[in-house]
């Protein structure tokens, strides 16, 4: 059987992890954990630790800081390397953060360290399409050298459940961060637009954005404040809403990525409203089953919802409906297709990348 030494500091239980787990375990690979106590002492704890020389190197997900010392092991062994950082830092602090502003010298040092990282993997794994085009085209990372796997689901845990009842008050979900490219305050506001309709907005988590949203409800008797919940619980809150909500943030990033609320809404048979972008039209952006909404726009979010709701029957369709899309485009089996070409590009396995050299010229 293969290995693969899977490097880095890392959240085992996070979702992308345990899928991507369960996709090389499905292909028959071994997988072996070098997990370093500090990300920057890891070479020197790599040469006390001796890890045994696998057949491929895999840097999971935001693991940026574990590179040097996996590029230094990858060099050594001679083995493939790839690295699946599934957004860029760069990105994340120059447009999401603004921790910089683009272009400046500061900005430009990010990007170069991060570049140099991509340019010495032999794959870069990204979660969809846009973002490898954005990586192309902004940090100019050679196509051949970027993949693609969606996210998708973890589909053992978010499975389909029976919908409630088709009757007043419908419940309008947001479950997530109150990250500013979530979009909370304009969920708050489409509130305040269908404060008529008979249902309850539910916004669910924590995050900075939060007090912004509570102050904007103030005074309105249909939204609802919930604390985050734990992971187990997830599946079976989101299967008790009527319709789940997407994004709506005007930040940068949002027109390239597909949050993981949007797979987990999709895998457990929700209707789904989401603001448009560039991220969905490799696969779903022409579906009219997804209620599409422009960004940052509350008063067609107020809209969609006031329409399905005239008839309350048709959500269960409509959430089934929703759940084959997810399957047709970012099922397990999807993925485990995806990820076995990718493995055939670094010369591992044996298949067609179909879908995953990314050409949008």
């Amino acid at each position: 059987m293969p290995t693969v030494l899977w490097w880095g500091r890392c959240d085992r239980d996070y979702s992308r992890n345990r899928i991507v787990a369960r996709l090389f375990s499905e292909l028959g690979w071994t997988i072996d954990h070098f997990h370093p106590i500090s990300s920057q002492l890891g070479l020197v704890e790599s040469y006390l630790r001796r890890p045994r020389r696998p057949d491929l190197i895999w840097v999971p997900c935001f693991r940026q800081r574990d590179m040097h010392s996996a590029i230094h092991w990858a060099g050594r062994w001679q083995v493939p390397l790839i690295f699946e950082p599934l957004t860029s830092a760069y990105e994340k602090e120059v447009y999401e953060r603004g921790k910089w502003p683009p272009g400046s010298k500061q900005a430009e040092r990010r990007k170069q360290w991060e570049s140099n990282l991509f340019l010495r993997s032999d794959l870069v794994v990204l979660e969809n399409p846009a973002y490898a085009d954005f990586v192309h085209g902004e940090m100019g990372i050679p196509r051949e050298k970027l993949g693609v796997l969606y996210q998708g689901a973890f589909a053992d845990f978010f499975r389909p459940m029976p919908p409630p009842p088709a009757t007043a008050p419908f419940e309008i979900a947001f479950v997530g961060s109150f990250h500013p490219s979530m979009g909370t305050d304009v969920i708050v506001e489409a509130a305040r637009m269908a404060r008529d309709l008979p249902c309850t907005w539910v916004l669910i988590g924590e995050g900075e954005m939060k007090p912004r949203a509570v102050a904007m409800a103030q005074g309105l008797t249909n939204v609802r404040f919930e604390p985050w919940i734990k992971y187990q619980r997830l599946p079976e809150r989101l299967a008790a809403a009527h319709i789940l909500l997407g994004i709506f943030g005007q930040t940068y990033k949002t027109d390239f990525v597909i949050p993981n609320k949007v797979f987990e809404a999709m895998a457990v048979g929700r209707p789904l409203i989401t603001q448009t972008a560039s991220a969905y039209l490799e696969t779903i952006g022409g579906s009219d089953v997804i209620g599409w909404v422009p960004r940052a726009d509350p008063r067609a979010i107020a809209e969609t919802v006031g329409r399905w709701l005239e008839y309350p029957k048709a959500l269960g369709r409509r959430g089934k409906e929703t759940k084959a899309l997810f399957d047709a485009h970012f099922s397990f089996e999807r993925q485990r297709h995806m990820f076995k070409a990718l493995l055939g590009r670094v010369g591992l396995s044996q298949g067609q990348p179909e879908g995953i050299i990314v050409d949008t010229r």
